[in-house]
């Protein structure tokens, strides 16, 4: 078992390496969305795989026993958001994608209260109806630069890490390694056969290294630690550590590229940004207080 602070810092050290996701999609030469899909998922497959056979190496059935349908639906889930966050970075800029993502959080109470049918408490409705305003000045910028299909992989984001926060909790008995493994596996199946549609894999040697490293580096190391660590820190606490991912992540294209996010963008990222963590420490003070 992880402590409370060993988890801590796994979720923190987790939000550091996801934030570098842009920047690695932004290095590429000439490698279209799909066919970085495709590497970046074989990448994180190659990591993870090998670590999950080796974990249970003296008894693989283990795998399948310890395997609960929470983990295979977050699995799927999973392997939606790598391809929604790809195909979203691939229409708009990296500050619009990730403020984006910083919903989750909400998105997480909205379908607690509408699914277990939850109490939605007054600062969850207050940061909501925050939330959906910045959410509003983000969308209309975006809509009106032409990126509609960005925006609508960008909004999937935020639902689906609250669904797969949700699922992977629920099963926090199995094995952390499982949903990773799986969403990898739907990324690179999915990225090869749309990319044989539309032309092939062929890309420069350098374009297939940074998907390899993508996957291995940014997926295939942090998904697993961030997996473990909630079992052992609050989702409040959780929370707020990984926003070093919606902090940073933007900021990495902006110094190596500049990719000057709009100023809608950054008003309604704003917003919700301030929404969240509201709520979040709000959340966590209730917690302690409790």
């Amino acid at each position: 078992m992880i402590t409370r602070r060993t988890g801590a810092l796994l979720v923190l050290a987790a939000g550091v390496m996801f934030s570098f996701g842009a920047l690695f999609f932004r290095s590429t030469d000439e490698v279209d969305a799909w066919q970085y899909l495709a590497f970046r998922g074989a990448g994180a497959v190659a990591v993870v795989g090998p670590l999950l056979l080796w974990r249970n190496r003296s008894d693989l059935g283990a795998v399948r026993r310890r395997l609960r349908w929470q983990h295979v639906a977050a699995g799927a889930v999973l392997g939606s958001l790598f391809i929604s966050f790809i195909l979203a970075l691939s229409q708009a800029d990296a500050a619009f994608v990730l403020l984006l993502q910083a919903l989750a959080p909400i998105v997480a109470a909205l379908l607690s209260w509408l699914i277990l049918r939850e109490r939605l408490e007054r600062d969850a409705a207050v940061a909501s109806a925050a939330a959906l305003i910045g959410v509003a000045v983000m969308v209309s910028s975006g809509l009106d630069a032409g990126i509609g299909w960005g925006v609508v992989a960008a909004a999937y984001i935020p639902l689906g890490l609250g669904a797969y926060s949700t699922l992977v909790r629920a099963g926090s008995d199995g094995d952390p390694l499982v949903p990773v493994v799986i969403g990898g596996l739907i990324t690179t199946v999915a990225g090869v056969v749309v990319s044989l549609g539309r032309g092939g894999l062929g890309v420069s040697g350098r374009d297939l290294l940074i998907g390899l490293l993508a996957g291995a580096l940014l997926i295939g190391l942090p998904t697993p630690l961030f997996n473990l660590a909630q079992r052992a820190v609050p989702a409040p606490d959780a929370t707020l550590l990984l926003m070093s991912e919606i902090v940073l992540g933007p900021l990495w294209p902006w110094l190596v590229y500049e990719e000057t996010p709009s100023g809608a963008t950054l008003t309604g990222g704003v917003i919700i940004f301030v929404a969240v963590v509201g709520l979040t420490v709000r959340s966590r003070g209730s917690e302690v207080a409790a």
